[in-house]
C-alpha cells in the first residue's frame, strides 16, 4: 500500500495550516517567555514541546496516509483498528520514555519563600499527562478520520454528479438522433408525393427541406436555439406538411412576430406535436383544421396544439410524441406542464414552459445531480 494516498488540495491545505500553527504555538510561547536570566528551562520547554508535536506529526501521518485509507477506500475495518491499537500504543510507549521528567525545577521569583521540590528521579508511573496524551491521539485519529471522510463524501458527490451529468447528455443524444429519422422520414414522404402532382413545387420543397436538414444538423445538436429559429422550423415544416394534403386541412398557425434572440429553449419541441397533429388529424373525406398557438407571458413559453381527429382510429404517441415527453424531462425537470386531451372530435396539447436564456441552459447542464 502505498503512503502516498490521494487527498484534495483542500485537505492538504487544511492539515498545512493547522500543523503550522501548532508548531509555532510553543515559538510563539518562547519569545514572550523568553528570560535571559534562566534561557535553559524555556530552550527546554521549547525543544519538549516541539519534540511532542513531532510525535503528534508522525502518528497523524501515519494515520492519514495509511491507516484511514485502509478504513474509507479497501474497507478492512479488522486491519484498521489492529493498525491504530498498535500506533496508539507505540506512541504512549515513547511518550512515556522521553517525557520530561529531569528537568531542573523552574527558577521562582526573587520575592519567592521556597522552590517547589524536585521531581523524583527515574521515569515516573502513569499519571494525569499520560492520560492527556492518550486522549488527545484518540482525538486527532478520530478528527482526521472525520475530515477525511468528508472530503471523500464530498469527491464522490461530485464524481456521482458528473457520471450522471454524462448519462444525461448521452441519453439526450439517443433521443434527439431518434427524433430526427423520423422528421426525415415523413418529410421525404410528402416530397414524393409532389413529384408527380407538381415539381416544381417538389423543387421548392427540396429546398426546404435542405434548410431543415441545415436545421437539424447544426442545431438541434445544441443545448439549446431561439424562439425565433424553433418557429422559423416549424413553418416550414408545416409548408411541406400542407404540400402533401392539399386543401383537406386548413392550418391556423399563430406566433409572437419579433422575438429576442436571447429567448431559447430545448431544440425540435413544439415538432412532434404537430406532426402527431398532421398524421392523426386529417380526415381524407372532410375538412381538417389544425391550430397552433405560441405565445410569451409572464415569462413563460405557453404552446397549444389542436386538431380534428380523422374517422380512422390511431393510437396517438409513437417515437417522436414519448421522446419529447422524456426529453421535456430531462432538460426542464419540474419546470414544466404538458396537459394533452384526446377528445371525441378533437385532441389538444398544452405544453408550458419556462422561458430561458443561454446562461440558463449553461448552468442546468453544469449541475445536474
Amino acid at each position: 500500500m502505498s503512503i502516498f494516498n490521494k487527498q484534495t488540495k483542500q485537505e492538504t491545505v487544511i492539515y498545512t495550516i493547522v500543523w503550522t500553527l501548532l508548531f509555532l504555538s510553543p515559538v510563539v510561547e518562547f519569545l514572550i517567555n523568553y528570560d535571559s536570566q534562566h534561557p535553559f528551562w524555556i530552550k527546554r520547554g521549547l525543544i519538549d514541546s516541539c519534540g511532542t508535536l513531532l510525535l503528534f506529526l508522525i502518528v497523524f501521518l501515519i494515520h492519514n496516509h495509511i491507516l484511514a485509507p485502509m478504513l474509507l477506500n479497501h474497507k478492512k475495518v479488522t486491519h484498521y483498528i489492529i493498525g491504530c491499537v498498535a500506533v496508539v500504543a507505540i506512541f504512549q510507549t515513547i511518550q512515556c520514555i522521553h517525557k520530561p521528567n529531569n528537568m531542573p525545577p523552574r527558577p521562582m521569583p526573587d520575592n519567592a519563600e521556597m522552590a517547589p521540590p524536585p521531581p523524583p528521579e527515574g521515569r515516573p508511573p502513569i499519571d494525569k499527562y499520560d492520560i492527556s496524551m492518550f486522549i488527545i491521539v484518540i482525538m486527532m485519529i478520530g478528527a482526521n478520520l472525520g475530515v477525511k471522510s468528508y472530503f471523500q463524501n464530498e469527491e464522490e458527490k461530485k464524481h456521482l454528479a458528473k457520471l450522471k451529468e454524462q448519462s444525461l447528455m448521452q441519453e439526450l443524444d439517443y433521443l434527439r438522433y431518434q427524433v430526427n429519422p423520423h422528421f426525415i422520414m415523413n418529410t421525404l414522404n410528402n416530397i414524393h408525393a409532389l413529384v408527380d402532382i407538381d415539381p416544381e413545387q417538389a423543387k421548392d420543397s427540396i429546398v426546404d427541406m435542405s434548410r431543415m436538414m441545415r436545421y437539424l444538423l447544426y442545431e438541434s445538436d445544441k443545448p439549446f436555439v431561439s424562439l425565433n429559429a424553433a418557429i422559423t422550423y416549424l413553418k416550414r415544416h408545416i409548408n411541406l406538411m400542407k404540400l402533401r394534403y392539399s386543401d383537406q386541412v386548413k392550418v391556423n398557425l399563430d406566433v409572437p412576430v419579433d422575438c429576442p434572440e436571447s429567448v431559447v429553449l430545448a431544440p425540435l419541441v413544439f415538432v412532434p406535436f404537430v406532426e402527431n397533429a398532421f398524421k392523426h388529424g386529417v380526415a381524407y373525406d372532410k375538412p381538417s383544421t389544425i391550430d397552433i398557438d405560441i405565445e410569451r407571458k409572464d415569462g413563460r413559453l405557453l404552446f397549444h396544439c389542436r386538431n380534428t381527429k380523422s374517422n380512422v382510429k390511431h393510437e396517438y404517441g409513437g417515437v417522436g410524441l414519448n421522446n419529447v415527453t422524456k426529453r421535456l424531462e430531462l432538460i426542464y425537470g419540474e419546470d414544466y406542464s404538458l396537459d394533452i386531451t384526446d377528445g371525441e372530435e378533437t385532441y389538444d396539447v398544452s405544453l408550458n414552459l419556462p422561458e430561458r436564456h443561454p446562461d440558463d441552459f449553461n448552468s442546468t447542464t453544469a449541475n445536474k445531480s
